[in-house]
């Protein structure tokens, strides 16, 4: 599969080049959401920004369409995460048959100088419900964006990029960028504050976890019913078990489920409550790995996310 991904990446390569068809006419191209909005956000309509997966989609199950690789070797900027999920396919695949001169290429973690906490390594007690840790396969975060500090090192790198290829609307850029940094600062320091004043600092998730980078950045304690962002992951009946005694001892209120997720694990422990006589609501915490398709064409942004995430973190913690 890897061969012939490999065969049809370097047929279009060469199609891309000689060929006398039109352009694709995307100036920014993200392999995600965030790296989207974030470029998008500061060019605004003096480039044209993409996202390579669709709204709705896993990134573990998405492979690049000719259509695809066409966009990123015809961008002026090529964003990517650099971590496990797109690593594969760009590095060994796009990045050989990308024209430097041409295209700037964005690796975010590159960015942010951090490889991705590790799950095993960060809180080997305080995650997973009841799996057992395999030492010979390290599972990290590449949620990098979930630090808003690292996001804002993002965002000053795609605007680097832009001013790069425009160089003459500098100011305008400049402008897009302070603004959309200074809506980030206030909703960070606004989680600070939520965070100081809690009573409670524990968060339970029945979902997966793609989330170590925003509970270091506030320094919240956690569970969930699975370490990452994995997909093909059922939780066992302890673990059902054992968030639901850690909910009702610790006398949580409110739960969470990430975007995209089928909560059926929250619904079980939810009526798992229920027979206790005790009542939980399930909010979805928003990750942005990927966004629903009614939320894409409402042009939700980053700061929209979290401004709900904010909302949600205030009634959890109370």
């Amino acid at each position: 599969m890897k061969k012939v991904l490999s065969l049809i990446i370097a047929v279009v390569f060469l199609f891309v080049v000689v060929s006398c068809k039109s352009k694709s006419n995307v100036d920014i191209v993200s392999t995600t959401y965030v790296g989207y909005d974030f470029s998008r956000n500061v060019a605004k309509d003096k480039m044209n920004s993409s996202m390579l997966l669709k709204p709705g989609e896993e990134l573990h199950d998405y492979s690049p369409s000719v259509s695809d690789i066409e966009k990123i070797l015809d961008s002026k900027i090529f964003i990517y995460i650099g971590g496990e999920s797109d690593s594969e396919f760009v590095e060994k695949d796009i990045l050989p048959e990308i024209n430097k001169k041409k295209t700037t290429v964005i690796n975010m973690m590159d960015v942010v100088k951090n490889g991705g906490h590790i799950y095993d390594e960060e809180d080997p007690e305080s995650y997973i419900s009841d799996e057992t840790i395999d030492e010979e396969e390290e599972e990290y975060d590449e949620h990098i964006w979930n630090s808003l500090t690292n996001a804002k090192l993002i965002i000053n790198a795609i605007y680097e990029s832009i001013i790069k290829n425009d160089s003459s609307n500098k100011d305008y850029y400049l402008n897009n960028k302070d603004l959309y940094i200074e809506k980030i600062d206030k909703i960070d320091n606004n989680i600070k504050d939520v965070v100081n004043k809690a009573n409670n600092k524990l968060i339970i998730f029945a979902d997966r976890f793609p989330l170590l980078y925003f509970v270091k950045e506030y320094n919240l304690e956690y569970d969930a019913a699975f370490k990452g962002c994995e997909t093909s992951k059922e939780a066992n009946p302890l673990t059902i078990e054992k968030l639901t005694k850690k909910i009702s001892d610790n006398n949580i209120k409110i739960i969470f489920t990430i975007e995209l997720s089928e909560a059926n694990i929250a619904s079980a422990i939810v009526e798992n409550l229920k027979k206790e006589g005790k009542n939980v609501l399930v909010k979805t915490f928003y990750t942005m790995h990927n966004v629903s398709k009614e939320d894409f064409e409402k042009n939700m942004t980053y700061v929209d996310y979290l401004n709900i995430n904010l909302n949600s973190l205030k009634e959890a913690l109370n």
